[in-house]
Order: structure tokens, then C-alpha cells, then sequence
């Protein structure tokens, strides 16, 4: 009685997965959807999430098909996309095969990004942005990575060397290896004359890329680039403050369109108007025309420049000549404003 009893249940069950499987085979299937499973999610927020967007018909069903195949604890983190109506047992298959979630997505990292700036568009593919701020600030990993780069030189963070371009990463990739990525790929298009370059300088790879990162704020027009670059190696050289409002505008909560005399008088290292010589730090990434343009400077003796309000600047050797395109610079903004 009770192995008839028992074989009864196994038909039934066979029966019901039959028929599910008949359902999932046969019905048909309409439009791509995209659906992100993050890490650590239980299955019925993700059958909650797929019946809400079509992918199955009711959460439950699917539920009930998950824990029949012992595949609800299974499912994989990743993005995923699917089609409409696709039916639960294909849509389980996907979410718990291996790899089945890694997609390989496009991130464009603009030339002078912050890293937080960067973490922002990560999070954007699944990326732990937390955990990837930390490990650019963290010393311990920032060695581990100079085994790979020693000239790195154990800089304080990874501000400035993580080098702005097109990146290939899988959606939800470790922030260890997109670090990895972005360094090399800032050692990759350095080379062996702009190291030489350094050393006539007497400067190393971190003071380079700070000023090549101050440079990337303050120039918008490349052929420009070389000659703000002067003007900063004009000023380190006579022990004058940069006077750049980009590393004023780092260490503010919220960007400026101008600045006023209260943001000059700042107590920061980062603040260039009161404090001599380059920042601890870059402040973004800096693009491979901005580093270049810190190890080949113009050859003038510009030590001033003032914005025009088109992209481009006045340039002068003394402060009079500055006090007069300042006063050029302010009629050009004026007629901006009035258009």
C-alpha cells in the first residue's frame, strides 16, 4: 500500500514537471530583455523580478520548478538577458550555468576623471564601487600592485594612475582586476623616453602625472596643453605657488563655476594658492597629450594665464601684462553672458 502510495506521488510529480517542461518548450518566446541578479539575492526576489518584467508567467511556478531540480540556491550573480515569455526551466538553466552571466561591456573613462568619478561610472556594470575606492587608497594593496609596476613607488593612492580610456571589463568584474587593468594600461603607453625625459627633469613618475593631472583640468584646446605646462614648470622653478583653481575645485564637495576668495584661503595641501610646489597628489587621470605635455613644456617664459571664456587663454611674463588680459578676459566673458 505504501510503495503504491509512494509510486503515486513520483507520477504525479513526474507528471507536473512533464507538463511544466511541456510549457517551457512550447510556448512562445517574444523580445530581449536585460535583468541584473545581484550577488547574495534570494531566488524569490529574482522570480519576483522576472514575473514583473514578462520573462516568466508567475514567480510561484517558478519557485515551485527551482526547488523540485534543487536549483534555487544555485543561481549565479551576472547580468543576464532574456526574452519574453522564454518559460522557467530555460530561464533557470541560464541563471545557474556557469558563466552564463559574465557579459563583456564598453566603459569609457573620460581624461580627467577622479576616481570617484570612475567609481561612479563602474557601478554602472555591477561593480563593487565601494570595495574599489578602498583598494585605490589602500597601502597594502597598492605594494601588492608595485610588484607588477615598481615604478609606481608606493605612491599614497592610485589617484592619476588609472589611466583614462575604452575598457573591455565583464559586467560585476572584481575591482582588483579593473585596478590591474587600468595601471597596466597607464605602463603600457609610457615609455622609455618619457622616463628619460623624467630624469632630465629631475622629476619622477608621481610628480609628472600631478602636474600632467593639473594640466588635463586647466587646458580644454590641445595645442595649449605645453603652454600651461610652461607656465607650472616656470613657477616651480622659482619657488612660486602654481596658483591652479583645478586643485582648488579637487578638494571641494561640489564643483564651482567660480571660485571666491574664501575657497583660496583653504588650509589644504591640495590648495596651489598657498601652498608652494605640486599637491601630494594628481587630481584625475591625466590624458597621454597632458603627460606629455608635463615632460615637454613650451619654451617661453610665460608665468600667467587667464581663461578667454572660449576654451582658450591670455598668456603673459609678468603680473602687469596679467592685470591687462584680466581686464580682456572680463569684456570677452561680459559679451558671452549677453548673447
Amino acid at each position: 500500500m505504501k510503495a503504491l502510495r509512494l509510486l503515486s506521488i513520483v507520477f504525479i510529480i513526474a507528471l507536473f514537471v512533464s507538463a511544466l517542461l511541456w510549457i517551457e518548450f512550447f510556448s512562445p518566446a517574444e523580445g530581449d530583455i536585460d535583468i541584473v541578479v545581484s550577488k547574495g539575492v534570494p531566488a524569490s526576489f529574482v522570480a519576483a523580478k522576472l514575473e514583473e518584467k514578462g520573462i516568466i508567467g508567475r514567480e510561484e511556478s517558478f519557485l515551485a520548478v527551482a526547488r523540485i531540480l534543487h536549483l534555487d540556491s544555485k543561481i549565479k550573480a551576472g547580468k543576464y538577458t532574456f526574452r519574453k515569455n522564454l518559460g522557467n526551466f530555460r530561464v533557470l538553466i541560464a541563471l545557474t550555468r556557469k558563466g552564463a552571466g559574465l557579459q563583456e561591456v564598453y566603459v569609457w573613462i573620460p581624461e580627467g576623471s577622479t576616481i570617484r568619478e570612475i567609481a561612479l561610472r563602474l557601478s554602472s556594470i555591477g561593480v563593487d564601487t565601494a570595495r574599489f575606492i578602498k583598494l585605490t587608497q589602500d597601502s597594502a594593496f597598492i605594494e601588492r600592485l608595485s610588484r607588477f609596476f615598481p615604478r609606481l613607488n608606493h605612491a599614497p593612492t592610485l589617484e592619476g594612475y588609472l589611466f583614462p580610456d575604452t575598457y573591455k571589463f565583464y559586467w560585476g568584474a572584481s575591482p582588483e582586476v579593473i585596478i590591474y587593468k587600468m595601471v597596466r594600461r597607464l605602463f603600457n603607453v609610457l615609455n622609455d623616453s618619457m622616463y628619460k625625459r623624467m630624469d632630465e627633469l629631475h622629476m619622477n613618475l608621481h610628480q609628472i602625472l600631478t602636474l600632467a593631472s593639473i594640466i588635463e583640468k586647466e587646458a580644454q584646446v590641445d595645442f595649449e596643453r605645453p603652454l600651461i605646462s610652461a607656465v607650472f614648470h616656470n613657477r616651480l622653478r622659482i619657488r612660486k605657488p602654481l596658483e591652479s583653481c583645478a586643485t582648488i575645485q579637487y578638494i571641494l564637495p561640489e564643483h564651482k563655476f567660480r571660485l571666491d576668495y574664501r575657497d583660496l584661503k583653504v588650509k589644504s595641501p591640495y590648495n596651489s594658492y598657498i601652498y608652494h610646489g605640486l599637491p601630494p597628489t594628481p587630481i584625475g587621470s591625466p590624458s597621454l597629450a597632458s603627460i606629455k605635455a608635463a615632460l615637454w613644456p613650451a619654451k617661453v617664459k610665460y608665468l600667467y594665464f587667464v581663461a578667454k571664456g572660449d576654451g582658450t587663454h591670455f598668456f603673459a611674463r609678468t603680473y602687469a601684462e596679467h592685470r591687462l588680459n584680466i581686464l580682456k578676459a572680463r569684456k570677452l566673458w561680459k559679451k558671452l553672458v549677453l548673447k
